[in-house]
């Protein structure tokens, strides 16, 4: 980490900016707009059993494994293990939760190397179809989305990097994503039938009013919708490395409480 430029030459997810509430550099600097940062809860007790399930069960496991932080049980368990509650409101805030768990359209990278790492990926859909015929733009309707089956990047490449070789499961990944430019794409210059998005929609699992909140939090997305870092209350640390902060006789005197103090969440 580069101190001056206030960058990192060797990513360490530039944990200096996140400790004072900055995303990454290259998040920040990201010309797509394409990456997203936010904290989820996840159950420790299951990491043993999620690093060790067969290669078709792992990117469930994984999912299972992050818990729900509007969860009355998960927020109670959480203060009574020391997590603040701002901490807990970012988790519920967090857009990583929102597509992993909500929404279903993020995938873990390699799951089968089983390090677990909380880095998620939302599979590609290829570009917009059209063409020029006699100098004229034309658009095909029917094709204008392509086709999944004969995508530049085949179902069984991203299935190797996501989902360990599991291509039901980008499939379905992709169908819904498919479901929302649909979606959009109906709503804003009528020429698919609606018939087509219900079905799509039912078949996906999605509704409207999901597809408008993935729209949104993907094509017009803010800083704060972004970007949900938790605050790293660095007052609680000082306790937890000093012990008994009345033990430095020379800086904090000799009078005052012996009691050792404790904060309050």
């Amino acid at each position: 980490y580069n101190w001056n430029t206030g960058k990192s030459e060797k990513c360490i997810l530039c944990f200096p900016r996140l400790e004072t509430g900055q995303p990454p550099a290259c998040f920040h600097s990201c010309v797509g707009r394409i990456r997203y940062l936010g904290m989820v809860l996840y159950d420790a007790e299951m990491i043993e059993q999620v690093a060790s399930a067969p290669e078709n069960e792992l990117v469930d496991l994984q999912k299972e494994m992050i818990l729900d932080p509007h969860d009355p049980e998960v927020i109670a368990q959480a203060e009574k293990d020391g997590v603040h509650f701002s901490v807990i409101e970012a988790a519920q805030k967090s857009p990583v939760y929102k597509f992993l768990k909500e929404w279903g359209l993020a995938l873990p990278l390699h799951p089968e190397f089983r390090t677990l790492p909380m880095l998620f990926y939302i599979p590609p859909l290829l570009p917009v179809l059209g063409h020029v015929e006699k100098g004229n733009y034309n658009v095909d309707v029917e094709n204008y989305f392509g086709s999944l089956d004969k995508a530049r990047l085949p179902m069984k490449y991203l299935a190797k990097m996501f989902t360990a070789g599991d291509e039901t499961k980008i499939r379905e990944v992709l169908e819904k994503l498919l479901a929302v430019r649909m979606f959009k794409r109906a709503e804003q210059v009528d020429d698919i039938k609606q018939s087509e998005v219900d079905e799509l929609l039912k078949k996906t699992g999605l509704t409207p009013e999901m597809c408008e909140e993935i729209y949104r939090l993907t094509a017009l997305p803010t800083y704060e919708d972004r970007f949900v870092i938790p605050p790293m209350h660095r007052e609680y640390v000082a306790d937890a490395l000093m012990g008994d902060p009345y033990s430095f006789k020379a800086e904090a005197g000799v009078g005052g409480f012996k009691d050792r103090p404790e904060r309050g969440l």
